[in-house]
Parts: structure tokens; sequence; C-alpha cells
């Protein structure tokens, strides 16, 4: 495999996460920069717009759940959502710098890797990945699968500003705090940076 089929050469060599920064966070990237992964992702950006459809594949180890991210304020007519076999869909137009905001015909798919056998969850990744390339493939002949539930990530709980227990909060499932009903996500994933949780509605 040649170094431009690898998201990142050298974490990969270095068996590391990253060089300078975390790669999702830094698209579209530049080419001056002094940092390494600045100047890599304006590289992967330009080898991955060849193509016609973008698949970022991540995993949440406090996660349990299976989900699709669009990160935008909508839905995009540039990807078929409709082919890929997970039902849940999060627009998330907070984050900045993975590859997928930058690309409309671009998604990521995020696994729970919390209590999960690892390989079976890459391995229900690749296939849905494949899955989803041989229905594009066949796209005339086939009627759309099951409808997508859509939700919109709109805030994160601070845990400065929370005083509950935190293990009352189930991702995916609707709770009410200080008066404000929302859906909790990726609850524990990010208490090292103060957030409890993030802020869901559905939408769809």
């Amino acid at each position: 495999m040649s170094d431009s089929s690898i998201a990142n050469p050298k974490a990969l060599a270095n068996k590391q996460e990253f060089v300078d920064k975390n790669l999702n966070r830094v698209y579209p990237g530049n080419k001056n920069s002094l940092c390494y992964e600045d100047r890599l992702a304006c590289k992967n950006l330009q080898f991955a717009k060849k193509y016609k459809y973008i698949i970022d594949i991540h995993e949440a180890n406090k996660g349990r759940d299976d989900f699709v991210i669009v990160p935008r304020e909508s839905l995009s007519d540039k990807f078929p959502l409709e082919y890929v076999d997970l039902q849940r869909v999060l627009l998330w137009p907070k984050p900045k710098g993975p590859i997928s905001q930058v690309l409309k015909n671009a998604i990521e798919l995020e696994f729970g890797a919390k209590n999960r056998n690892r390989e079976e969850m890459v391995l229900k990744a690749v296939g849905i990945v494949r899955n989803f390339i041989e229905r594009t493939r066949k796209s005339s002949q086939l009627k759309k699968i099951k409808s997508k539930t859509v939700y919109y990530v709109y805030d994160r709980l601070m845990k400065k500003d929370f005083k509950d227990k935190i293990d009352s909060l189930v991702d995916f499932k609707e709770i009410q705090i200080s008066g404000e009903k929302f859906i909790p996500l990726l609850t524990k994933q990010y208490l090292n940076h103060g957030i409890v949780c993030y802020k869901m509605k559905r939408v769809g």
C-alpha cells in the first residue's frame, strides 16, 4: 500500500494517533504550515476529491451506538444516505476540521466501541462500506432501504454546569435537566475536555 492511500503515514509508522495535531480537526489544511497534519490534510483533500463518494470511519471508546454523522446544517443530495446500513443520522455542524465537513459528498460513520469485540466492529464497518458500493452500482435497480431517523446536535452539557450523576445520562434516550429536554450523545467521551455529553433533538 502506498503512502497516498494512508491518511497519516508517519503516525501509522510510529504507532500513534497523530504527529502534531489530530488530523480529523485540521481540514482543509494548509500546505504552507509548519504543522505536519496541516500539510497532510491539504494533500489528502486533493486525493479525496478524485472520488465520487467519501466515507470517513471513526470509533468512540465510550459509545455503544453506531450512527452516521453529516457535519453540516442539513442533508446533502451529494451523498446517497439511503444506501448506508445505519438507521440513525446526525446533523452536526459544530465540529470543525473533519474532511467530511469540507466535502459535501462525504459522511462519517461512528461506531461505539465500549464492551465490544473490535474485530466484529471492524467487520461491520467493512460490510456497510461494501454494501454501499454494491448498491450505488445497482442504484437504478434498487429500492431505497428503510428510512432514517435524523437528529440535530445543537449544544453540549459541560461538567461545570452538571451536578447530577452522569450515569443518569444514556445516549439516544431523552432526558430533562433544568427544564430542558434533550437527547444525550457521546456521554463521558470527552470528560477530559469538561464535556459531559452533547445535546441533540430529533428532527426527522
